[in-house]
This record gives structure tokens, C-alpha cells and sequence, in this order.
């Protein structure tokens, strides 16, 4: 059969596209965020526990502009930008389902709370209507104009089929599992010929407890307990060995970067979790550091982490750690009795703090009740000249980016030049590296302590936490202190290869260069692709603008690199918004296929579900990676495979100059850098 032809150009197609757009909601706090389709037909209902929000409602077409303040009141219609972003804050004081109506015609949102439950329908994501390219089974004629020249072989990656470029085009039959994709590389392209760069770095995100547990004797270190139910928030037991065992299959993914959640000690009791206190939640995830100088038993030993190392570069494959600076972790039980703080009621606590557990009538924020936080014996803990905490004679949190406590975590005073020595409890640590060292101040001591395991271990590189809620100066140091360890572990090991290189996390931050980058940042996660993504899975070509911006910035600002992703463990799973093989597949091709570096989260590669979450729906984006794989996710890893190595053998597709291809009946582009050039062509659903 012939291929069918859209009588409308690539750019109609697209300006119909944004004419239809979909509305979106997006509910943010400091460290979380989730995005929403509204529809005038349905409200949406959401379930928000007791904080502050910041609404953000994008892509409302039409003619419209709201007033520049206006105030939240429920049940009260607010009015909308159109072609703008609208922002509003809300303070949530009751934890329940709240409704965002939308009207369409009189372009407003209303909020209200909600006495019934939600359903799992409120987040059932429709696929979006958009308008795209069509095609039937059969050969399919592409233009490349002048991207090779007549006579030059290239090869379709997806299939395998070679054909030859005569007068400007080619002619081959996509492969039905492609999602509309061909992949044409020259066919005397031979793998890893071009030079690795950043610029088009596959990155992936391991949450190292969630990944693969090669070493179940750890599985309970410092006394963690299971909580024998749905294991929301207690550690799970992946550990470094673990991920060392799965190397060749991240590098099968096209891997140039693992990205590993901190691994250093955390504190080794729970707080509670969710807003009802409905499980125990421990420091699985590594953002609650108790001891930055060590590997969390949990995780493993320092002899995993060196050999994790060596055997990711004997694969070609980068580590990158992450760097927490902004705070430490909370308080609990089971660090207190180890600290011998004298702070908490023993006659409520069992002999071992960490096997408390809630009574009839408690949950697990009950705890608290033993523990005096008015007790002035709070100077033994980090101390006032550390951290910044609501306690007594320390400094109370502020208001702002610098000065606030994220989720209550204690916030390091990083921006004192005060000279300190680190706690008691902490030089006491059994096997930590901590010491005091005169003339040194907060700064000081996280900047050397992050910077030793590169010294030690040859790290690569540093994904960076909380970039916004530290000064500028800092980071600065840190880049160049983590440089130079960099420099001495390598003239020691006899090795060479790329500057240290630090990404950071700017919370909403897009794909443009910003300030940060001046503060030694090479490049800054892309919290906008996330949301393009729906689009671009609906239909390849409706990333062509996004393409576009993020190469010309490419181009314009050759210092800084964005790195997109389509999952994380603080916003949502991508295959939770659809629950569709087909759209993840989709998706994998519009973000692979993505200008600048991109992060691959973890079990993206297999459509890894959502886990048990109670009332804390980001617990559920932290799921056990899937290992034992039915017919439709082996299908998708093979098809990730696929974009993903195609990516790593050609640096032009991350980094190369964007330019698009005229065709009546397909959306077209090459990319270009040096003398590696590839086209890539979308031929329709």
C-alpha cells in the first residue's frame, strides 16, 4: 500500500497542534511536584497534605490576561493568562481532596475542598489529541536534500536496512516497533569514533536501595527494622554490589554517566511518615546524611565503592555522587541513644529507641512525645553554630532560599565564616574520617569532606542537591576543590579524561543558561521537558520546537548543558501518567533523541510502575526496579537499547547543530557536529 499524504506542511501541522493545546496544572512545593491535563468538563481532584503550594497553570490558548495580584479565596473563581504562565500560592491547612474546576469560556480556575476521597481515576492521564503524521505499512521516500551527498550508504539503526542516497533521497519500510522512527547513520560509522561529550551524556539515575540487592547481609544495618506491611518507606536492600552486578546492562542503555542517590551514612532511625504518620519512614533514599565521611552500611563497603568504580570505567561509564550541602538529616530515636543525648523519656521507649512502635491510638509521629525539643541538652546535637533549627538557642529557620529549612531537615549555616569543630557525637563516630581542624567553618568541612571521596575514589563528577538554598560562593569552591582531587587521583592511578563536571538541581529550573552556571555549574536539570514529553509521546513532531530552543541554546551558550529527563523520584513516573508501553515507548524516542545531556530515571527503560505510597505519593515514584521482565517491557528495554546506543555512537544528536528537512509527509531533521551528522526522521503513527 502507498504511504498516505498530509495535505498540510509540517509547520500547519504544528501551529493546529499549539492552537488545541491542552491546559496544564502543575502543584509544586520546594522539593515535589506533580503536573495535571485540567478539562472543562470534569474537575480535577487532588489529595494535598498541610503546606504551602505554588500553582502554576501553562499552555491556556486563546485571548485573555489576569490581574497582576490576585488573592486565593476557595470557591472563588480566579482568572487565568492566556499564552502565559499563571502563578498562585495557597496554604493548605487541611489535609484532604481538593477540586480545581476550570472553565474553559470564562478562562478561570476555582478551588475547593473536598470532603470525598479521590480515586485513583483523578490521575487517569487522557493521551493528548494532537494532530500528526500518518503513514501505512510499506516503503516510505524520505528528502534529505543536500544532509549526504548522492552514492553515500547509510544504514537505518532501528532496522538494519541500508540504502543508498540517490538524487536527495532515500527510500526504505520503517520497522512497525519504531513508533514511526527511522535512525540514518552512515554505514562506515564505527562505534565510539567520535569524542565523548557532556553535551550528549545518557545519565542514569540509580536510587541505589531500590535498584538490586547483591548483599542481603547489610539489609538491616545500625538495627533498621521492616515494618512487615507494604515496606513504604524502610530500606529495601539494593546496594553498591548490586548495581556493579547490572553494569552490563546499564551499559547496554547507551550509559556514558551513572548517577548514584548518596550513599554516605544517614541516620539510622525513622520519623514518621506521610501527613498521618502512617508508616516508618527511613533514610532509604540517602538525602538524611548523619556522617558525610562514610558509606552507609546499607550501601555497602568503600572496597564496593572503589571496585564500582573501576569496573564502570573499564565499561566506559562515568560516577557521578550526590552532593547534599544544604542540611543534614533529622533526629531519631536510634541515633539519639547512640549519641547519648539526654533528651528523650526512656520510660517510653523500649531497650533499643529504634524498635519503637505506635500503640493502640498512636501512629508513627507519636514518638515525638518522649522527646523534649525545649531541652537546652539540644546543644549536644549538631549544635548552634552548625545548623539552623527551631530549638532551643539555635538560630530560627527564615523565609528565604538561603535562610529556610527544607522540610524541617536542619539547614547548615553555610554562609558563616565562623570557625567551628564538628560535634562531639560526630568526631565519636565509630570508623568516621571526621576531625576537627582549626580555623575551619561549616563550609569548610562539607566542601572537604564531598571533595575526599573524589580524592580517594576518582569520581567523576558531582549531581548537586538543593542547588538554590546555598550561596553561589560555595559551589565555587566546591567545583574547584572537587576539581583538584580530581586532577591528584588521576596523576596518581595513571589516568586521564574529562574535567570534574557538576550538574545541579534548581527546583523548576528550565533548559536555559542562568546565573548558576557562574557558580561552577556545567550544567542544570531540565525540569521543563517533563511536561513536553505527553505531547512529544502523542506525536515525534510535536517536539520540534523544543528542539529547536534547546539546540540553538546549545549553540549560543557552549558552556552549560540542560539535562532532561522523563521520570524522578521528587515529580512522577512518565509510565504512571499513561500506563502505556506504547507512549513510554513514544516518549523514549522524544526525549533520547533530546538536544543537550538527558537523565534516565531508574526502571524508565521497562515502564517500572508505580509502588505502594499510603499518604506521601512521591514513596511510590521509589520502586523496586523491575528485573524479571514480561513480553511487552522486553520489548520496550530492546527498543531503548536501541535509541540509546544510537545516541552514544553519535555526540551530533545530543550536541549537534539542529536543522530541519522539508518533506510533504514526514517531520525530518539532521543533526551535525564535526564530521558526525545523522538524520532522523518521524514518518507518522
Amino acid at each position: 500500500m502507498k504511504q498516505k499524504t498530509l495535505t498540510t506542511a509540517i509547520g500547519l501541522l504544528l501551529a493546529s497542534a499549539a492552537a488545541s493545546a491542552q491546559p496544564t496544572l502543575s502543584i509544586s512545593t520546594t522539593t515535589t511536584s506533580r503536573d495535571f491535563p485540567l478539562s472543562a468538563q470534569q474537575p480535577l481532584v487532588v489529595p494535598l497534605t498541610k503546606q504551602n503550594y505554588q500553582l502554576t497553570i501553562s499552555d491556556l490558548p486563546g485571548r485573555c490576561q489576569a490581574p497582576d495580584k490576585q488573592k486565593v479565596k476557595f470557591r472563588k473563581p480566579l482568572s487565568l493568562n492566556c499564552n502565559q504562565d499563571t502563578h498562585f500560592d495557597i496554604k493548605i491547612r487541611f489535609a484532604g481532596d481538593y477540586s480545581f474546576a476550570f472553565d474553559q469560556d470564562n478562562h478561570t480556575l476555582s478551588i475547593a475542598r473536598k470532603a470525598k476521597k479521590s480515586t485513583k481515576q483523578a490521575f487517569k492521564r487522557p493521551i493528548p489529541v494532537v494532530q500528526c503524521e500518518k503513514h501505512t505499512d510499506g516503503p516510505v521516500t524520505l528528502q534529505l536534500r543536500d544532509s549526504f551527498a548522492d552514492g553515500t550508504t547509510l544504514k537505518d539503526a532501528y532496522s538494519g536496512q541500508t540504502v543508498t542516497v540517490q538524487q536527495g533521497s532515500v527510500t526504505l519500510t520503517p520497522s512497525k516497533a519504531s513508533g514511526g522512527l527511522v535512525l540514518l547513520e552512515p554505514v562506515d560509522t564505527a562505534p565510539h569514533t567520535h569524542p565523548f561529550t557532556y553535551d550528549n551524556a545518557n545519565i542514569y539515575f540509580v536510587m541505589v536501595d531500590r535498584f538490586n540487592n547483591a548483599d542481603p547481609s547489610n539489609d538491616t544495618s545500625y538495627g533498621r527494622n521492616k515494618d512487615g506491611k507494604q515496606e513504604v518507606g524502610t530500606f529495601h536492600g539494593g546496594d553498591l554490589k548490586g548495581v556493579i552486578e547490572k553494569l552490563d546492562y546499564i551499559k547496554s542503555l547507551g550509559t556514558d554517566v551513572i548517577w548514584l542517590s548518596p550513599i554516605v551514612e544517614q541516620v539510622h532511625g525513622f520519623v514518621g511518615g506521610g501527613e498521618s504518620g502512617s508508616f516508618p519512614f527511613y533514610a532509604y533514599h540517602g538525602y538524611w546524611t548523619r556522617d558525610f565521611t562514610k558509606i552507609d552500611a546499607n550501601f555497602g563497603s568503600e572496597a564496593d565503592l572503589k571496585r564500582l568504580v573501576t569496573e564502570a570505567h573499564k565499561r566506559g561509564i562515568k560516577i557521578f555522587l550526590d552532593a547534599v550541602i544544604n542540611h543534614s538529616g533529622y533526629s531519631t530515636l536510634a541515633d539519639l541513644q547512640l549519641d547519648h543525648l539526654p533528651i528523650v523519656d526512656k520510660s517510653q521507649m523500649p531497650p533499643q529507641w529504634a524498635d519503637w512502635s505506635p500503640s493502640k491510638g498512636e501512629n508513627w509521629h507519636s514518638y515525638n512525645q518522649a522527646i523534649d525539643y525545649q531541652n537546652p541538652q539540644w546543644s549536644q546535637w549538631w549544635g548552634a553554630d552548625w545548623v539552623r533549627a527551631g530549638l532551643p538557642d539555635y538560630s530560627k529557620p527564615g523565609s528565604s532560599d538561603i535562610t529556610m529549612t527544607l522540610a524541617g531537615l536542619p539547614d547548615f549555616l553555610t554562609e558563616s565564616d565562623k570557625a567551628v569543630t564538628p560535634p562531639q557525637w560526630l568526631l565519636n563516630n565509630p570508623e568516621t574520617r571526621v576531625v576537627a581542624k582549626e580555623g575551619y567553618s561549616v563550609s569548610d568541612y562539607l566542601i572537604e569532606w564531598q571533595s575526599d571521596w573524589v580524592k580517594r575514589f576518582g569520581i567523576d563528577g558531582f549531581r548537586v542537591d538543593t542547588v538554590k538554598h546555598v550561596e553561589g560562593e560555595v559551589w565555587k569552591r566546591l567545583k574547584e576543590s572537587a576539581s583538584e582531587s580530581l586532577t591528584q587521583w588521576r596523576s596518581q592511578n595513571g589516568q586521564k579524561g574529562e574535567p570534574f563536571w557538576m550538574m545541579g538541581e534548581v527546583w523548576g529550573h528550565s533548559a536555559y543558561r542562568s546565573p548558576y552556571a557562574d557558580d561552577g555549574f556545567d550544567a542544570l536539570i531540565n525540569f521543563d521537558m517533563q511536561k513536553k514529553l505527553d505531547k512529544g509521546a502523542a506525536c515525534f513532531s510535536q517536539m520540534q520546537d523544543t528542539y529547536q530552543n534547546y539546540a540553538n541554546s546549545l549553540q549560543e551558550t557552549p558552556d552549560f548543558t540542560p539535562v532532561s529527563y522523563m521520570s524522578s523520584h521528587d515529580t512522577e513516573l512518565f509510565f504512571d501518567r499513561f500506563k502505556s508501553f506504547d507512549m513510554q515507548r513514544d516518549a523514549a524516542n522524544a526525549l533520547l533523541l533530546s538536544p543537550g545531556a538527558v537523565q534516565i530515571y531508574y526502571g524508565d527503560e521497562v515502564g517500572r510502575e508505580l509502588g505502594p505510597y499510603a499518604d506521601d505519593f512521591h514513596q511510590g515514584t521509589r520502586s523496586d526496579m523491575v528485573w524479571k521482565l514480561d513480553q511487552n517491557r522486553q520489548k520496550l528495554l530492546e527498543h531503548w537499547q536501541t535509541i540509546g546506543q544510537f545516541r552514544q555512537r553519535h555526540p551530533a544528536v545530543g550536541a549537534g547543530t539542529h536543522k530541519v528537512i522539508k518533506n510533504d509527509s514526514a517531520y525530518v531533521f539532521s543533526r551535525t557536529l564535526g564530521d558526525d551528522k545523522v538524520v532522523v526522521a518521524f514518518v507518522g503513527k
